[in-house]
């Protein structure tokens, strides 16, 4: 009895000393952000016209999809493995901790490479602290980057462990760029991590709440975040960069081949044309393409989860006259695109399609 009382007493004392370091940085992450926020309310750049084309995934969409922050992206079968986050029966998560953790290619103390490891521990787990720092760069570095490298330590008891979604959390939204995201693998002849990344997620900005999603499942070795931080202040006239992360996870996890989210297309008079091209945001990447590429299909009717009278999109070659007076149509857009020539396959995790029609029915004429 005194012995479990002792371990107890441990262990709220422990949970004490996080919660209270958990607290400065809390205050420090709300101070952060209501500058931040102020200052785009100053900036003259802060006024962006809303562009009622863009069609976004509000409570008005549906489909066979998953949602995580503005994304959505296609729909697990079953709920993700987080390959480093073990859960427990209990109902408690246990961090498989076997990695190691470089800052800009430089090694760190044990202490600071444990805040930088904690980042991928689950939120729910007792030993979770919140991650929220200052940064100075100095005359020899470059300015706001920050490049975070992740390497597994024990390639024997984790090597096996695959991934293909990386879901990021920041504190506040918009203030650093991801730049790209280098996936590493082992040799399969010498075990040893390849020099050359086998994949690069590039060009992801002004960083939200995001999940992306990757074409294959990959052997988790080496990964290297390149960020570029763009929210400054001043403390004592030295430039600091603040930039915090509530988690990184790395989740292996299989997806429903027919998912598809189906979303309207608002207009304020009544649509004569809608046209094939169109832009996709792709994990916050604007992409220029077509619906015909993306086997993007366009109706006039939405009824009793079923969709109805077919609208074809106009090009340059040929115009398709919407018939029926309408200011609503309904895109259903699959998540999951396979290009027919090869098989390869893209798992889309869309943030926003803007679409271009007109209500001008002289258009053509």
């Amino acid at each position: 009895m005194f012995k479990n009382a002792a371990e107890t007493f441990d262990m709220e004392m422990y949970k004490r000393d996080i919660a209270i370091k958990n607290m400065s940085k809390k205050l420090m992450v709300i101070n952060y952000a209501n500058e931040f926020i102020e200052n785009k309310l100053n900036s003259k750049n802060a006024s962006v016209e809303y562009n009622k084309k863009l069609a976004v995934f509000d409570r008005e969409a549906y489909g066979s999809f998953e949602s995580y922050g503005y994304t959505v992206h296609p729909k697990f079968k079953k709920p993700p493995i987080d390959i480093f986050n073990l859960k427990l029966v209990s109902g408690d998560t246990m961090f498989k901790n076997s990695l190691s953790c470089t800052v800009n290619e430089q090694e760190l103390s044990e202490e600071e490479e444990k805040e930088y490891i904690n980042i991928l521990v689950s939120d729910n787990s007792i030993e979770k602290a919140i991650f929220f720092k200052e940064y100075q760069f100095s005359n020899d570095e470059e300015e706001g980057k920050l490049k975070i490298t992740y390497t597994l330590d024990n390639e024997t008891s984790l090597g096996t462990m695959r991934f293909n979604v990386i879901e990021i959390d920041p504190y506040i939204y918009g203030t650093f760029d991801l730049q790209h995201v280098e996936i590493f693998t082992l040799s399969e002849n010498q075990g040893i991590i390849s020099e050359i990344p086998e994949r690069t997620i590039s060009d992801m900005n002004d960083l939200g709440k995001i999940r992306i999603i990757l074409d294959k499942k990959f052997k988790f070795s080496k990964v290297v975040f390149h960020f570029k931080l763009k929210f400054k202040t001043k403390i004592n006239n030295q430039d600091v960069y603040p930039f915090g992360l509530k988690h990184i996870h790395f989740y292996e996890a299989d997806f429903i081949t027919d998912s598809h989210i189906i979303v309207p297309i608002r207009a304020n008079d009544y649509i004569e044309y809608i046209y094939n091209n169109i832009k996709l945001y792709h994990a916050g990447v604007p992409i220029d393409t077509t619906c015909d590429f993306y086997n993007i299909e366009i109706y006039s009717d939405f009824i009793n989860n079923t969709l109805t009278g077919r609208v074809y999109p106009s090009s340059d070659a040929q115009a398709y006259r919407i018939a029926k007076n309408t200011k609503v149509l309904y895109a259903k857009v699959p998540l999951i695109w396979t290009n027919q020539a090869n098989t390869d396959k893209q798992y889309l995790s869309l943030s926003g399609i803007l679409f271009d029609y007109t209500v001008d029915e002289n258009t053509f004429i």
